[in-house]
């Protein structure tokens, strides 16, 4: 006899907060800084590699705590390989 796949009520389970685009993921942030995910309008460069961070290009823009005119915008994958450099990512943890 086929089983019968029944969905729990949707009152029954919570329904966790999805993701806004604009928060960065999971691997990104890191204690120190505050880390932002976002569209510029304007070019930037990445303290990363010294290339241009086009306007219209979702990167991120990291915030030392305290130090709010010290942010910098960074690629993201940029930002990823400082991590690494820094300890603070494992290859396994972001990849």
């Amino acid at each position: 006899m086929p089983r019968k796949n029944r969905r729990a009520p949707l009152g029954s389970q919570p329904s966790p907060r999805p993701r806004q685009r604009s928060d960065p993921p999971p691997w990104a942030v890191t204690e120190g800084f505050e880390v932002r995910h976002l569209v510029g309008e304007k070019e930037y460069r990445c303290p990363g590699c010294d290339h241009i961070v086009r306007p219209g290009s979702w990167h991120f823009v990291v915030i030392p705590d305290g130090a709010p005119d010290d942010r910098r915008h960074w690629h993201i994958e940029c930002w990823r390989k400082e991590l690494r450099r820094r300890g603070v990512l494992r290859r396994v943890d972001g990849d």
